[in-house]
């Protein structure tokens, strides 16, 4: 009896140890293949950005790092750092393959002023480090950025009368004073550098201590912002915008999110801002109407019975740009979309403000079909005198003047918004409902259109068509 216990427990600890083994041996295969293809990728990338005469990222790090292991903190040397202002926008005008000229061409032009044994690496897309070895003082090291700025700054031609001219922002630092690793001194340009871009780019600064109170918590996110674009990183959800009276869903708006790979789904807060400062928000907004359009196409070829408009977000600075109606022209054609689906929702305060570009740009969009609405609606006579010079088809209001403890007088101009709307046929939409008794008390203004959590949360684009498919909004109408 003891023999056949003793020959089961063998067999149970012969049966683990398999298990174990065959598990480690897994998990060996898996990082093992993990490693190769994060390897195989680094190569990839790196081969993608190369450009005859200009060193690799790891290439120049090899030799800074040996550098400052050979000489020590005795040893002194410049590096400058290079970041091209809105090179996005040449991506977007010209395509990837024609920007790449373009880059080599910009390359051309600064190797011209580059001293003799000056070595220059491309670390990103449109980033390039600059290192001198040898002991250039401040003076020099600023005289030789701005020769590099000038010759950015060169006209390049590309085919016929067509030329375009390239910005950048230009940090320095000096070492050991400025980090005594490479690590640590590509921060410090880094920093350098986001502070340029925020102040408008086009400019040479050398890094000092101060910047780190000026914009030290937002430049992680900046850098990583363009590692997010070429990675796809970007995510649009959709909130749903319910017409309570026919009980139908009238259309979404788009709202974007960050899916970052360390803090998970950001909201906008946390970047948009940034991407203002860098001039990454037009890439955005033109990725973003990319995406509703790709997203409005399926949709309809799944529900074809159902007329669903998708609302997306410009910010001030997208409806500054003279090339904005050019640029959502060309997408609509490579499309073929009938832009009476797409509604562009403007803040108030930007139409208000700075009205002469914006009031240009926004009659060549309405020219070509886009529905305007304007958000952040206030509740006051002034905004209604200003609204009736405005070319608008929908009006947004939030939730404040449904809510109890607000004032019988915003209540009042909530009123006299609707009659103002209806008089002169735009459509009200009221935002931020949360409840079943603030959708009865939006009810009462006449307000049709509703969107709010007590309808949904947004939602991606997979989870959108199970909304749709099954009509769930119409659960929480049933009963009123």
């Amino acid at each position: 009896m003891n023999v056949t216990i003793y020959n089961q427990l063998s067999d149970q600890f012969t049966i683990i140890l398999t298990i174990i083994v065959m598990l480690v041996l897994s998990a060996g295969i898996y990082f093992l293949a993990k490693s190769f293809f994060n390897e195989h990728q680094r190569i990839k990338e790196e081969k993608a950005l190369t450009i005859e005469g200009v060193m690799t990222r790891n290439e120049i790090s090899s030799i800074i790092t040996s550098h400052i292991a050979r000489t020590g903190k005795d040893g002194q040397f410049s590096l400058i750092y290079l970041d091209l202002d809105k090179f996005s926008d040449f991506i977007n005008a010209f395509g990837q393959a024609e920007s790449e000229k373009i880059l080599e061409k910009i390359v051309k032009n600064m190797e011209y002023v580059l001293p003799k044994g000056v070595k220059i690496a491309r670390i990103q897309n449109d980033e390039f480090l600059i290192f001198l070895s040898m002991d250039y003082d401040r003076t020099e090291a600023v005289d030789l950025a701005n020769k590099i700025k000038q010759a950015i700054n060169r006209p390049i031609k590309l085919f016929g009368d067509t030329s375009i001219n390239a910005t950048g922002s230009i940090a320095i630092c000096f070492y050991p004073i400025h980090g005594a690793t490479l690590k640590d001194l590509q921060n410090s340009l880094k920093l350098a550098t986001y502070i340029i871009k925020r102040n408008g780019g086009n400019a040479v600064r050398v890094y000092s201590d101060e910047m780190d109170n000026q914009g030290g918590e937002h430049v992680e996110y900046y850098y990583q912002i363009k590692h997010a674009i070429q990675h796809k990183e970007f995510q649009l959800f959709y909130h749903p915008m319910i017409n309570v009276r026919n009980k139908s869903i009238f259309g979404v708006e788009a709202l974007i999110r960050w899916n970052h790979p360390e803090h998970g789904l950001l909201s906008p807060f946390k970047f948009l801002g940034i991407m203002e400062q860098s001039g990454d928000i037009n890439w955005i907004g033109l990725w973003g109407l990319e995406t509703c359009i790709k997203t409005y196409q399926e949709l309809k070829q799944e529900f074809p019975k159902k007329d669903i408009c998708f609302s997306i977000n410009l910010s001030p600075k997208q409806l500054m740009s003279d090339a904005l109606p050019m640029e959502f022209q060309k997408l609509l054609k490579k499309y073929r979309m009938n832009a009476e689906h797409i509604i562009l929702e403007i803040i108030e305060f930007a139409v208000f403000d700075r009205p002469l570009q914006i009031h240009t740009n926004l009659q060549a969009l309405k020219k070509m079909g886009f529905k305007i609405a304007i958000d952040g609606f206030g509740l006051d006579y002034a905004t209604l005198s200003q609204a009736q010079a405005l070319d608008i088809d929908i009006i947004k209001l939030d939730n404040e003047f449904l809510k109890e403890e607000e004032s019988y007088m915003k209540a009042k101009f909530a009123s006299l918004l609707v009659e103002f709307a209806e008089k002169n046929q735009y459509m009200v939409i009221c935002e931020a409902i949360e409840d079943e008794d603030m959708m009865e008390e939006a009810k009462k203004y006449h307000i049709d259109t509703m969107q709010g959590f007590y309808f949904t949360k947004p939602l991606s684009a997979e989870a959108l068509r199970g909304y749709i498919g099954t009509e769930s909004w119409k659960d929480l109408l049933t009963k009123n």
